[in-house]
């Protein structure tokens, strides 16, 4: 008590003493504390909320150990933009749209592009935010090596847009991009194993015998991606597609974004997505997709993600069996040199499509994967699965009711050797040509002659080596007849169900020899991309050649059959 009262004292005298002004300011430094504490106490801040990092959950089994690639050269394409796209946060991939929604209910059943559909932006004449509306469409969504060389989506009807697809094979691509979309799961991914859950009741888009794993969600959902990322759609497509059969509308911002977080959220440190083993075709797809999505929007996050995978790829490769270099892939990584062809295209475009996004790949990749390709081929533009020996001879497989289409390795190694040579002038690419059209696209009169998996490569292979943009002084010769037989065999199996409010318009339902395994999902989404193939790619080879073909060079692994 008695230091208290000496305070008091003290600070009575003090004041006493002081000049009236450090009066005012301590009295002023009082009032503002006080009011400091009572403002801090009823306007507290929010913590700023960071996004929550990726965390992956640990392999359920021990997968192999890579060391890392040696360091890259250079990409041979010139590099893409610095990295400024946005992958816009899980719970805001649907922001204000470009136009404004009529507030009146609309049918959304009625035609895309009639006079009392949803309407475009106001002022619009060229293009609109809605797929198909307006002359020509939405155009030019991104500076990329991806989608962007399309002309647009024409309305339905019959013709040709000048230097572009067929209209009617822009119409079955719209229409197979909503099937694909009705079947997307709620956590953005795709599943043959939940297919029916997305179907409408009493039309099941997969007969009830369907056996169906989850074991390659991942290369199903990737194949579902590169569908939309081939016609230029990413996370921030503003474009809202209009579902006609189910009365639905959707931006495909956000489907893309959402079936970008799935794959993302399933890819593990190491770049593989190890929640589904034993298979690189879902690491090959998956790169693929990642590499496409990282071209089209220069996002970092995405870059990191399509990088991992492309390393985990380079590091799976095979050596060969000489004891010198790289060889090609087969289901699993590491262990012996038994690679195969169908898994080495799979890895070769997806390293393509990394380098087109300016991501580097060692050039003995590339020549692994031509060696062994090399090796592989038997006579007569014939290719075999996993040797020479097996040049013409059957894949055998749980489809073999199906008929076996020799020419499906053929174009394989078409598209390897144009992808890692890119010299049109190889004699083999003619011989696999001759092949290819002696064996057109056809369903047959028992519907047993159905390949899309051969259809899809073989279109990629020939539209490179003798579309409209090859430099082949007489181009067209073997891709005409192939594209015709492709359009015709494709838009006669796509389901075309008129009523409203079935699921099944625009998918493709009629099974092949190899949808045993992806069912409907895997058969719409490799089909869209095929018909894509007019602008997802620009040619490999240069400028105009007439002259004569050199000799096929001998192989470097010639006499080496692995076992």
């Amino acid at each position: 008590m008695q230091g208290s009262t000496s305070l008091a004292v003290s600070m009575r005298t003090a004041l006493r003493s002081s000049p009236w002004f450090v009066i005012a300011l301590a009295l002023h430094g009082v009032v503002i504390a006080t009011l400091s504490v009572i403002y801090v106490a009823q306007h507290r801040v929010a913590p700023v909320e960071v996004p929550t990092k990726l965390t992956f959950r640990p392999p359920a089994e021990e997968m192999p150990l890579f060391k890392d690639p040696e360091p890259l050269p250079p990409a041979e394409r010139q590099p893409v933009p610095p990295d400024v796209g946005e992958l816009l946060p899980e719970d805001q991939f649907v922001t204000d749209l470009d136009f404004a929604v009529p507030d009146e209910p609309q049918d959304l059943h009625k035609t895309v592009g009639d006079v009392d559909a949803l309407p475009g932006p106001p002022g619009d004449s060229t293009g609109s935010t809605n797929y198909g509306v307006g002359e020509t469409g939405q155009v030019g969504l991104a500076v990329s090596p991806f989608g962007g060389r399309r002309v647009g989506f024409p309305p339905r009807g019959e013709g040709r847009r000048p230097e572009g697809p067929p209209v009617a094979t822009e119409s079955a691509v719209r229409d197979g991009l909503t099937w694909l979309i009705r079947h997307q799961n709620e956590d953005g991914s795709w599943s043959a194993a939940t297919l029916g859950d997305h179907c409408s009741l009493g039309h099941p888009c997969a007969g009830e015998q369907a056996d169906f794993s989850v074991q390659y969600d991942a290369g199903l959902s990737a194949l579902a991606l590169l569908a939309f990322l081939g016609h230029g759609f990413d996370s921030t497509s503003r474009i809202v597609l209009v579902d006609e059969a189910m009365g639905q509308r959707h931006v495909l911002g956000d489907v893309v974004g959402r079936g970008l977080r799935w794959l993302m959220s399933e890819q593990g440190p190491d770049g593989s997505f190890f929640n589904y083993p034993g298979s690189l075709y879902n690491e090959a797809i998956g790169a693929l997709a990642f590499s496409e999505a990282y071209g089209l929007s220069h996002n970092a996050e995405i870059k990191e993600c399509a990088e991992k995978s492309v390393r985990y790829l380079l590091a799976a490769q095979k050596s060969n069996p000489t004891g010198s270099g790289r060889w090609g892939w087969r289901y699993t990584p590491g262990g012996d040199s038994v690679a195969d062809t169908s898994v080495t295209g799979w890895a070769v475009m997806a390293l393509k499509s990394a380098q087109m996004s300016g991501l580097s790949v060692p050039a003995e990749a590339w020549e692994g994967a031509l060696s062994f390709t090399q090796w592989v081929t038997g006579a007569d533009g014939l290719v075999g699965y996993l040797d020479p020996a097996g040049a013409g001879s059957k894949v055998t497989g749980r489809g073999d009711q199906f008929d076996y289409h020799v020419g499906t390795m053929s174009a394989l190694a078409m598209l390897v050797r144009t992808f890692t040579q890119h010299d049109v002038l190889d004699p083999f690419l003619e011989q696999g040509a001759r092949r290819l059209v002696q064996d057109l696209p056809a369903r047959g009169d028992d519907g047993l002659g159905v390949d899309y998996y051969y259809w899809y490569y073989g279109t990629l292979a020939l539209n490179q080596f003798d579309g409209p943009e090859s430099p082949r002084a007489d181009r067209g010769r073997y891709w005409k007849p192939w594209n015709e037989a492709m359009m015709a065999a494709l838009l006669g199996l796509q389901d075309h169900e008129p009523a409203r409010d079935i699921c099944s318009r625009g998918g493709w339902l009629a099974p092949d020899r190899w949808s045993h395994s992806g069912g409907p999902i895997y058969s719409t989404a490799l089909n869209v991309l095929t018909l894509e193939v007019y602008y997802r790619y620009p040619n490999a080879f240069g400028g105009k050649v007439e002259a004569a073909a050199p000799p096929v060079p001998e192989a470097k692994a010639a006499s080496i059959v692995p076992r």
